[in-house]
């Protein structure tokens, strides 16, 4: 995750980006998919903390059961 420091010049008329920095590593889930609006990552309102979909470190796979033609009280 990266942040760029943004300078406004003193009309408000143009936008200068300095260089970007770190803030932090992240694993992400998966990446960008064409023509799918999935967000890896959410601000919270105040900007002091990042939700990010994440791989955990003590992440396992564990199988998926699926059970067909399912019927209750069989």
């Amino acid at each position: 995750m990266m942040a760029v420091p943004i300078r406004l010049d003193s009309n408000s008329q143009a936008v200068e980006a300095g260089a970007p920095t770190a803030l932090f590593h992240t694993r992400g889930v998966g990446g960008a998919v064409r023509g799918v609006n999935r967000q890896q990552y959410v601000v919270s309102p105040d900007g002091q903390r990042f939700l990010i979909n994440a791989l955990s470190e003590e992440s396992v796979v564990a199988p998926i059961t699926l059970i067909l033609n399912w019927r209750p009280g069989r």
